[in-house]
């Protein structure tokens, strides 16, 4: 006769934690008690944050139809219904949030050099995190469908034109200007923001996870280890605690900014633009801010250095920008994680991964003041 196991919870809940193994993966394992500070939390919020950037989204597709003649009006509708508008700016607002933790939480990781013994992958995967954060943002922006959101296709085309793909793959501006055309184009980029990224996202995020927990979590260098260990429990509850509070913030910005829908769309026969010769950064048109270092470089490379078409500045700004993240791990030739100050900032080991991460934040703030300043064009 089989013995019980006499660890297993009592009642629904012990059952989920036998079943699927909850114990295992959090009282049971234990972490560094230096790890239960605000720069290793944050990476939690950061999941948390994601998770409930998912769950609204669903929310919002559910009153949201990615046609071109009625996406702008949808989303006018939901900014201007009391409920719905606190969704939405949550949403909004949020992705500022998420941009803003993916810095963060990959520059704590690149500084306590949490990448060492064996660990490039966990940073290979926090670079996919990064690039699909950026291309949620992208994504989500054009989906509002007003003259910014409109500049998203836009601007694919003109990738597609930069490398003469345009008209073969039926991305034309022609094709943009064409309501019928334009309804395909969103629901590709409805499909790509609503599907492949959140699944994306939470697979990357399960194996970000996985080889934490089985890798271990670095450990700071301006803590002095103690050799204690407490619960991933009281980690998750630190994300609770941090969590809680931060996003409390994003939500009263919710429900304090009223945000307006933006111009209709120049394809839009009721839009004021209709007709227009020019796209929407021509027309003075700015992406919002976690995106805005696209349009920047496309106007350093077009006006400061008279690469035409100015596209390029997005992509070879892309290609820079995702190559330095992938090589940082490789550059470093430190073989464990630094004990102190001196050994995190030793140029002679890590100076080349600094000088990598130096030309990611170089593009990023020069992409940025540039489209902070920039006019029409």
């Amino acid at each position: 006769m089989s013995q019980a196991n006499p660890r297993s919870g009592q009642g629904v809940v012990g059952a989920l934690e036998d079943q699927f193994a909850l114990r295992q993966l959090i009282s049971e394992y234990l972490i560094p008690v230096e790890t239960n500070t605000i720069w290793y939390v944050l990476g939690g919020v950061l999941g948390m944050a994601i998770g409930l950037e998912i769950l609204t989204g669903i929310l919002i597709s559910v009153k949201y139809l990615p046609d071109a003649s009625r996406a702008y009006f949808d989303t006018y509708d939901l900014l201007h219904s009391r409920g719905w508008r606190i969704i939405l700016g949550f949403h909004y607002f949020n992705a500022f949030l998420i941009f803003g933790l993916v810095m963060l939480h990959m520059m704590r990781v690149f500084i306590s050099g949490g990448y060492r013994r064996g660990k490039q992958g966990l940073w290979l995967v926090g670079v996919a995190l990064a690039g699909l954060t950026f291309l949620a943002v992208l994504t989500g922006e054009s989906l509002h469908w007003d003259e910014v959101g409109f500049a998203v296709p836009w601007h694919v085309s003109e990738v597609f034109q930069a490398v003469h793909l345009a008209s073969r793959v039926s991305y034309t501006f022609a094709d943009l200007k064409s309501i019928h055309g334009a309804t395909v184009r969103l629901q590709q980029i409805y499909v790509i923001h609503v599907a492949v990224v959140p699944i994306s996202l939470i697979l990357v995020m399960l194996a970000h996870y996985y080889l934490i927990r089985t890798k271990g979590i670095s450990l700071p260098f301006w803590h002095r280890a103690s050799g204690r260990k407490a619960p991933f429990s009281e980690h998750i509850r630190a994300w609770l605690l941090y969590g809680g509070a931060i996003l409390g913030v994003v939500l009263l910005l919710a429900i304090v900014i009223h945000r307006g829908a933006g111009t209709q769309p120049q394809l839009l026969p009721s839009s004021p633009l209709y007709g227009s010769a020019h796209g929407p950064g021509g027309l003075g048109y700015k992406p919002s801010f976690p995106i805005s270092w696209t349009h920047g470089m496309n106007v350093f490379f077009g006006e400061h250095l008279g690469i035409e078409p100015d596209i390029w500045g997005s992509i070879v700004g892309m290609t820079l920008l995702l190559g330095m993240l992938l090589l940082v791990p490789f550059l470093d030739r430190s073989d464990h994680e630094p004990q102190d100050a001196r050994e995190a900032f030793d140029w002679r080991k890590r100076g080349l991964a600094f000088v990598a991460i130096a030309i990611f934040w170089i593009i990023m703030i020069v992409g940025i003041v540039q489209n902070a300043v920039a006019g029409p064009g």
